[in-house]
């Protein structure tokens, strides 16, 4: 231990005074008492442990150093990275925002169309269809006879054609908005019962609807549409046998099926029949020549998600196809004689009605008073309120109902001029408006004013049957 202390100090000493120890003996360390070589041996000690830390700090200082250098050249490369990215960020946001108002102004145009559309294009229609429908009242020759037919057929086509290019372009557009409300499916299926038994007849089709006097929670007018397009879907698919409509309730729900005996549909084509345009590629050469675009069952699957209801489809090629719709039931199912009541109601007559009619546009007008006198009802035509009100005076009788076009010249509409017209004969007088406007606040503007909505261009069936049940509730 001795010999140990005495070499420490020595290093000790090398380090405080080098040039001392090169002279002196090797003797000299044991002059230093023992006392003196213990503080000399902790002292020297203390010395190495301080120059240890000291290097090792010296190293970690210059390892941070290193390490905030790597640091701050990877900072610098990450913030010219990330200023590259938000400089191309920015360029695609600038490329969205064009491409967003280029989209804004096509929707302004497609809003443009829609309007225009709705009026002026649906206008001829409405008057070929008046004029086929009068025409079809005539006692025609035997070989003309299946012309007409033809015509009548071709506009139906033609007329469900450019009503589903419509309802595609507004469904698209999301300017549709469910109106939830308690109604009587019957009057639903009243009205498509009057609709298409006349197009399974002439196909040679047995059509039946089972009427069920359920009350659901929905949107009446999108249900309806959704059973129309489904409906006729069958008819035009189904070449012999028949098309029925089932209702059964289960489970605070009815399902409403369309089950049909027609061609079917694979497995294959299950996966896309949705699609627009889409068109079973079995179809016979004869059902080619009246078919439609294709948009039916696009509407429908749309319609059924805008409303948040299921649609359910089983199909075998060559065995027929159904297709269901379940529907949520009111908590009430209290049914009215007026809930219950089918719209195909034939108790009334048009004989000896007097109506009323108002459009500017003369050729409906004509169209219009030759159809209603086929069906032996009293016409007065008017192309302005002003005209409605002189002529109405002229007559002894109040009108028994009113068909209002609802665009007029002078700033008029159709709801406004209906309730003037009441109020000048102190009577709730039974009106139909007719309209190519398709928005859904007229609807509700029209449901309001106690108003039956006819959408352009209408057929005489469908008209027809209105105009006997508005007369019918009256006399009732």
């Amino acid at each position: 231990m001795a010999n140990f202390r005495e070499r420490l100090l020595t290093v000790f000493a090398m380090l405080v005074c080098p040039w001392q120890v090169a002279s002196a003996a090797t003797p000299a360390a044991g002059l230093i008492s023992p006392q003196g070589q213990d503080i000399w041996f902790w002292l020297t000690l203390t010395l190495v442990a301080l120059v240890i830390i000291t290097a090792a700090y010296t190293w970690h200082v210059r390892a941070l150093k290193r390490q905030k250098r790597a640091l701050e050249t990877e900072i610098r490369l990450r913030t010219a990275e990330i200023q590259a990215q938000k400089e191309e960020l920015e360029k695609i946001n600038q490329t969205l925002l064009k491409v967003n108002k280029r989209q804004e102004a096509q929707q302004s145009e497609l809003t443009r169309f829609l309007a225009v559309a709705s009026h002026d294009l649906r206008q001829p229609m409405h008057a070929l269809n008046l004029y086929l429908g009068a025409l079809f009242n005539f006692e025609l020759p035997a070989a003309v006879r299946p012309v007409v037919n033809n015509l009548r057929n071709c506009a139906r086509t033609m007329d469900d054609m450019f009503a589903n290019l419509l309802d595609l372009s507004r469904l698209d557009a999301e300017i549709v908005e469910p109106q939830l409300q308690e109604f009587a499916i019957a009057e639903v299926l009243g009205k498509l019962d009057v609709e298409f038994t006349p197009q399974a007849i002439a196909k040679g089709l047995h059509f039946e609807i089972n009427h069920s006097m359920a009350i659901v929670n929905s949107d009446a007018d999108l249900v309806e549409q959704i059973l129309r397009n489904l409906i006729a879907n069958a008819l035009r698919y189904t070449p012999k046998g028949q098309v029925v409509v089932k209702c059964l309730e289960f489970d605070q729900q009815l399902q409403i099926a369309v089950e049909d005996t027609g061609i079917g549909i694979s497995k294959h084509d299950q996966e896309t029949i949705f699609e627009e345009f889409f068109q079973v590629g079995s179809a016979s050469e004869s059902r080619r020549s009246t078919a439609g675009m294709g948009l039916g069952l696009a509407i429908v699957q749309r319609l059924v998600r805008l409303l948040n209801i299921p649609i359910k489809l089983q199909s075998q090629l060559g065995q027929g196809s159904t297709f269901a719709i379940s529907l949520p039931l009111a908590a009430s199912q209290d049914v009215t004689d007026k809930h219950g009541r089918s719209k195909a109601s034939n108790s009334a007559s048009l004989l000896q009605a007097l109506i009323v009619v108002i459009d500017d546009d003369e050729s409906i007008l004509t169209a219009m008073r030759a159809l209603l006198e086929l069906w032996d009802a009293r016409v007065i035509t008017a192309t302005s309120g002003k005209e409605a009100m002189a002529l109405c005076s002229e007559e002894i009788k109040i009108p028994d109902l009113l068909i209002c076009d609802y665009r007029l010249g002078s700033n008029e509409n159709g709801i406004d001029l209906v309730a003037k017209l009441r109020e000048e004969f102190n009577l709730q007088i039974p009106a139909i408006l007719i309209t190519g406007n398709i928005s859904p606040q007229l609807s509700e503007a029209a449901k309001a004013a106690a108003l039956t909505l006819m959408h352009k261009p209408i057929q005489a069936e469908n008209l027809h049957m209105n105009l006997k049940q508005l007369l019918s509730e009256t006399k009732e």
